[in-house]
């Protein structure tokens, strides 16, 4: 437990996301600093050191991240790796005896989270599911007036994640489903699969459809997914997810029907983050406006006050399980032409999984 200095963070991966990353920790620069920046590419990680450097820290530069394991100064890692990686990696980090922030995807299947969980529980270790959108303050709020029964009973719930995705965030290894485990779904609308688990609860069945458009993606990759969900509770969702799409005018992202109301979370524009809508009333604005930024804050606040012992994750490792058990039961679905049932696998030990070394 680290409570009497600032946490100390080794950012490992120095890509696209990591600018998200930089400016959250620069909110909590009282608690915590990026100590290192690590990538195999010595400018990504020069530029990620200069961007830190911003926040009034000064973090070393290196390409190795067997040097950030075994710098005894290092209390955590933040895994901004590609898919593939985040097995490997965050798992060694446990052994290391350091606390692991993983980006989303958890791992590229089950049984990898589940090594990954154990890792993190023998070593003593926090382990952080890296979903911010589990984090947005509409998101949070509309969960909780669904858990207080603003809307009555659950009826179903239905969710759009249409967008038109950089090319160059199509290739290397998002276009090897090797590496990343799929495509859209896996690395974008998985997103809103944990919304729609926080939502609605336990996805229990998953049938899908699936499409390709985009043909820097890779011919195994889909850029279009298509999901009805069967809830625990009886309710069903539905899905729909495309970064193939152009202008994003897919609205509301997120919308749960109930029996006495329903929810929609960034509804019709600006202005409307979170609306309330009653039988017989006008529109009811409970969050006017919203930024998803403020989910990679709240996110990293949260994995601070855990690594510290000052207070819970928001989003677990057993939450970035069940994402990904549901997005590898709609890749069955799409294969099989059927609906799939969720059944839950039984829990690997530690040593199923033999990490190899890792260079991010």
């Amino acid at each position: 437990m680290v409570s009497s200095r600032r946490l100390k963070v080794a950012l490992v991966g120095c890509g696209d996301i990591s600018g998200r990353h930089i400016g959250a920790f620069g909110r909590y620069s009282h608690a915590a600093t990026i100590a290192v920046c690590c990538d195999t590419s010595i400018e990504r990680a020069q530029h990620a050191a200069a961007e830190v450097a911003k926040n009034g820290d000064a973090p070393r530069v290196t390409q190795s991240y067997q040097d950030v394991l075994s710098d005894p100064e290092i209390d955590a890692v933040d895994l901004c790796l590609p898919h593939h990686l985040h097995a490997p990696a965050a798992i060694q980090a446990a052994q290391a005896g350091k606390h692991v922030l993983c980006e989303k995807p958890l791992a590229l299947n089950v049984e990898e989270c589940d090594a990954m969980i154990a890792a993190a529980e023998q070593a003593g270790v926090v382990l952080c599911h890296g979903e911010p959108m589990r984090c947005a303050g509409v998101v949070m709020r509309a969960a909780a007036m669904i858990a207080e029964g603003a809307i009555g009973r659950i009826m179903g719930l239905q969710a759009t994640f249409a967008y038109w995705q950089r090319p160059e965030l199509n290739t290397g290894w998002r276009g090897n489903r090797h590496e990343s485990g799929g495509g859209h779904l896996m690395d974008g609308g998985i997103h809103i699969i944990d919304v729609l688990r926080q939502l609605g609860g336990e996805i229990v069945a998953v049938q899908a459809m699936l499409a390709h458009y985009r043909p820097e993606l890779g011919a195994d990759s889909e850029d279009l997914a298509l999901l009805n969900l069967r809830y625990a509770e009886g309710h069903c969702g539905q899905l729909f997810a495309c970064h193939a799409t152009k202008s994003r005018a897919a609205s509301p992202l997120v919308s749960v029907f109930g029996d006495a109301g329903s929810l929609s979370v960034e509804a019709f524009g600006p202005g409307n983050g979170l609306v309330l809508f009653k039988p017989g009333e006008a529109p009811q604005i409970q969050e006017p406006d919203h930024a998803w930024v403020d989910g990679y804050e709240r996110l990293i606040g949260s994995f601070i006050e855990a690594a510290t012992g000052s207070g819970p994750l928001l989003a677990t490792p057993q939450d970035g399980r069940e994402n990904v058990r549901v997005v590898l039961g709609a890749y069955r679905s799409a294969e099989t032409g059927t609906e799939i049932t969720l059944d839950t696998p039984s829990r690997p030990n530690q040593g199923d999984l033999s990490p190899s070394d890792v260079q991010e």
